[in-house]
């Protein structure tokens, strides 16, 4: 009975007991199912690096090309308006609509202006009303009250002092 066996390389192999057989191909069989897990992670792991890489790029790109493609857009933006401006004022109702375009920017300022002249004393009659509950304005004035106090209890030692000083009698020089 032959005991070796070819492995496909050409050299013979010697075959080990029925018994054995089994062990080293469970081996392998674990060995070989962590190595495809380990390959999966780092084929996953490389995709998540070429998408960053290449969105990387394409952020590079459009942030390079951002400022020039601005600068177009308002160019062409100044070209239409140029164009909407000519047509309107060769029109027969042109300067009519521009006179129109003029009263509505003036009346448009004035009513902003009024109403940012009621915002503010809404805003000055609230500051009003909620005086009391304003912390910093109770802070401020507690400080002022407690210096207060303590100026008037110095004044008042001093004054207890003094009285203190009248009252006691003077030590007689002859004793």
């Amino acid at each position: 009975m032959d005991l070796s066996k070819t492995d496909g390389t050409g050299l013979e192999a010697p075959v080990a007991e029925a018994n054995t057989t089994e062990a080293p191909k469970a081996e392998t069989k674990k060995l070989f199912d962590t190595d495809i897990a380990r390959k999966i992670w780092l084929a996953g792991v490389g995709a998540y690096g070429r998408a960053y890489d290449e969105a990387q790029e394409a952020a590079d790109k459009f942030a390079k090309s951002a400022n020039q493609t601005f600068d177009e857009l308002v160019a062409k933006g100044e070209k239409i308006e140029d164009t909407v401006r000519d047509s309107i004022s060769k029109a027969p109702a042109g300067k009519r609509v521009a006179t129109l375009v003029e009263e509505a920017t003036k009346k448009s300022a004035e009513r902003r202006a009024a109403l940012d002249a009621r915002l503010d004393t809404v805003k000055k009659s609230l500051g009003e009303t909620f005086a009391p509950f304003n912390l910093a304005a109770l802070g401020q004035a507690v400080e002022q009250l407690t210096r207060q106090v303590e100026a008037l209890t110095a004044e008042v030692a001093e004054l207890k002092a003094e009285k203190v000083s009248k009252k006691a009698p003077k030590a007689d020089p002859a004793a």
